[in-house]
Parts: structure tokens; sequence; C-alpha cells
């Protein structure tokens, strides 16, 4: 419910010429930064089973953003885009962007109308209705009897943070690397298979995705929100987290440490024991330096 609610909230942003710049969990939900000119504004999406979803506009009141995010909020939710009727088709989704530590991974998925009943049966649904433990042995599956059909690109931390200074630099921000990276999958399996478009789950707006590369104007794609209902996201999805929860292993056992998902006081907590252990220069060994984070470590 969260989610869903958050992703329509980026949508409509988007529609009012705001660009979300950041994301990461919190207490009780997630807070989003949006900017436009040169504004900038905070908004916290908390949920609880009692009281539901609530928003609260972060910044001060004098803030010019205050009032558009206000309209924002006020809109009625907006409608999902019509589904496809593609025969064979990709899916991308991606992982780890909101997690202080570990690796970025970005997944492209080909689906064929005839192998949808066998990937339901599988188990392939959007990976956040998944447990970890459910989620590695369809990932495990998928990789078994579809390889041919999976692409990845994964950013290990060091790299990760290798590239994100190189597109600072370029005034660029966090979700147009994204947008290349989902782009880079798209190409790399158009190489393989010949499909008829790709479904890309909506984390930005529609120009900084197709302004990433210039090839990707040859490919039909939809680029919407809530895409995990689509099989060939669902599948990417599991198999993004999958690589994403495989760099946490790693790096817990690398450092003997049990490094936490998320962005919570329990990361701040492993960073500075991480720090104490093996200084504070190494962070970019296991997380996401540019994180607000790090100051608190």
């Amino acid at each position: 419910m969260l989610m869903d609610f958050v992703a329509q909230l980026i949508e409509k942003a988007t529609g009012f010429g705001l660009i979300l710049t950041d994301e990461k969990e919190i207490n009780y939900g997630v807070q989003l930064k949006f900017e436009k000119g040169d504004n900038n504004i905070p908004l916290n999406v908390y949920f609880s089973k009692k009281k539901g979803i609530s928003a609260v506009i972060g910044g001060s009141p004098s803030n010019p953003l205050r009032s558009v995010m206000q309209q924002i909020l006020q809109q009625e939710p907006a409608k999902t885009q019509n589904e496809h009727n593609w025969k064979i088709w990709a899916g991308t989704d991606e992982s780890g962007k909101g997690d202080f530590f570990g690796a970025l991974v970005v997944c492209g998925f080909i689906a064929k109308n005839s192998d949808v009943t066998k990937l339901r049966n599988i188990g392939i649904k959007d990976c956040k209705l998944l447990k970890d433990s459910e989620l590695i042995k369809i990932a495990e599956k998928l990789y078994k009897e579809y390889n041919d059909n999976i692409e990845v690109l994964m950013l290990q931390p060091v790299k990760y943070n290798e590239l994100y200074a190189k597109f600072r630099q370029g005034n660029k921000k966090l979700n147009e690397m994204l947008a290349w990276m989902h782009a880079r999958v798209i190409l790399n399996l158009n190489e393989k298979h010949k499909f008829e478009g790709a479904v890309v789950d909506k984390f930005a707006t529609d120009r900084v995705l197709f302004g990433s590369l210039k090839d990707l104007k040859n490919v039909k794609l939809i680029h919407k929100i809530k895409a995990e209902e689509d099989i060939a996201v669902a599948a990417a999805s599991i198999i993004a987290r999958y690589h994403f929860l495989n760099s946490i292993a790693a790096i817990s056992k690398k450092f003997q440490l049990e490094f936490p998902k998320g962005a919570s006081d329990k990361v701040i907590k492993i960073g500075k024991e991480f720090s104490e252990k093996f200084t504070k220069d190494r962070l970019n060994e296991v997380a996401k330096i540019h994180f607000k984070t790090t100051e608190k470590i």
C-alpha cells in the first residue's frame, strides 16, 4: 500500500514539473526529495495499520514548492497506463537504490506470452510481496530455466561511488545514472532477443529515461508506475533483489559484520562499527557514500 501510494505520488509530481532527486527509508515510511529549478522540498510519507498513509511536507513554510506539493497531495490518484499486447517483451526493475549498504542492481527479463502461465506457477510476483527466502528460490529457478532471458547490470559500492561521482561532475543525479543503467540493460537484451517493446518501472521523468541513451529512442517503451504488475518486470524485480541480497551477504562475510538493508538507525550503528574497525575512509567499499547517512556515522 505504501509503495503504491509513493509511486502514484512520484507520477503526479512529475506532471507538476518536479524531479525526484532522492528517496530513502525512514522510520515507518520513506522520505522523498523533489526539485524544481533552484528549489527543493522534502516529503515524508508514513504508514501505520491504525492511521493508514500520511504525508508531511518538510522545509521552510515560505518554500515556493510547498503550495505545489499541497496540490499534488490533494489530487485524485492517477490511473495506471493501459497494458500492452506484445507477444515477446522485456521488463526492467532495480534494487538497492534506497539502501545505504550493498550494490545497486538493474535487471531486465524477456517474457513471452507462451511462458506467462509457467512463470506465474514458479511464483513470479512483485519482489516486495515475497520473503527473502522465497525470493532466492524463485530467482534460482529463473536462472535454471530462463538464463538466456536475463540481463543484469550491477554496481558494487566501489564502482557505484566512482560512477556516481562522474555523473555529479556532469551535473547529473542518481535518477539519471539509474536511467542509464535501465537503458543499457534494455539495449543489451535487444541485441540478444528481438522483442516488441519494454516495460520499465517508473522512477523518474520520461525525459530522464529517454534522454539517457540515443539508441533507446528506437525501442518502444512503456514507462509506468506499479510496473511490477507486468510479469516481465516482476521477474526482473526478483532477479535484481536476488543480486542485491547477495551483495549484502558478500560484504557481511568479507568484513564479518551483519550489514542491514535500508537506511535506518541500525544502519548508522553498523556504519559506526565498521568505521571504528576499518576506518571511515573504507566505507566506499560497502556503502553508497553520497547518502546523508554517511554524515551521521
